[in-house]
This record gives C-alpha cells, structure tokens and sequence, in this order.
C-alpha cells in the first residue's frame, strides 16, 4: 500500500472505518451480497440488476486496497485541504479563519462557475456555521462559515501542511 504514504492519514482511516461498515461478514472483501445487505440495513432494496452495475469495472476481489484506490481514483479531483484553505482565504480579510455566509453565497452564485441557490444551500448543509460577533443590517448576529473545518471536509485525500 505504498499510495497511502501520501495521502491524509485522517481520511485514510475514515475511509477504513467505512469499508468495515460494508464488509458485513468481515470476510476483507465487499461482495455484491454485503452490498445488497448494507441497502437493506439502510431500509433500501436494491435489485441484483442494480447491484451488478454498481460493481462494473470494479477489481475484484474488492478488498481494503482495492476499495481505497477506488475511492482515490473517484476523488481525484478534489484539491488538497490547504489549497481550498487558501481559496477561501479571500474572503477572511482578518485572517480570522471565517468568512460570512450570506457573502460567500452571493459570490458563488454571482462569480465563476456560478451555483444556483439550491445548490449553495446544499453546498454549505454539513458545514459548521456560528453566529457573531459583528451584526448585520437588522441587528442580527451574523453567520459565520468556519472555512477551516469546511476544507477538511471537502477537501482531497492528499496531505496538508495544516495538519
């Protein structure tokens, strides 16, 4: 597993924890029965026909190695958490590690590869949000996206300097 040596350790192990949580048997290896079971536990049945296309152009056997590399090869896009650190940068003028939301909604449904606004609520569900200290307009404290946790969580597989 030589790959590994470069990447993020903390993602890594998220992405251990979660093959164990589909091998269902513990066998080392996602068979299309632990797939199926793994719906089924989640409330989903899915058909052999759905199942079977979920594995195409999967190596098999789809052990712990196989698994990561999918997952690389899937994420492979996604830039390293200090490159998104220092996208974000940009709006957090202060240094301060937040940036406003509703400021960063407007850019990224206004600028560049523009969002709609579903897609920018979307965007931002997972991340962690505070309020204050400064007001906005109507008095009310304004919302805060904390864009450090927010890279890591979007972020590649690669490792980072801020780690």
């Amino acid at each position: 597993m030589d790959f590994l040596k470069d990447l993020n350790q903390p993602k890594v192990y998220e992405l251990k924890k979660a093959f164990c949580l589909f091998d269902l048997d513990g066998d080392g290896v996602i068979s299309e029965q632990d797939l199926k079971n793994t719906f089924l536990t989640l409330g989903v049945d899915k058909s052999e026909y759905d199942i079977d296309k979920m594995f195409d152009g999967v190596v098999q056997p789809l052990n712990l190695d196989v698994f990561l590399l999918l997952i690389l090869q899937r994420a492979n896009g996604l830039a390293p958490q200090d490159v998104m650190v220092g996208a974000f940068r940009m709006w957090d003028k202060a240094n301060t590690g937040f940036i406003d939301k509703e400021r960063f909604i407007h850019d990224i449904t206004t600028y560049g590869d523009r969002f709609t606004p579903a897609e920018a609520k979307e965007t931002l569900e997972d991340a962690v949000i505070t309020r204050g200290p400064q007001l906005d307009g109507d008095g009310q404290l304004l919302e805060k996206l904390d864009y450090m946790d927010f890279a890591e969580n979007i972020s590649g597989f690669q490792k980072t300097d801020h780690k």
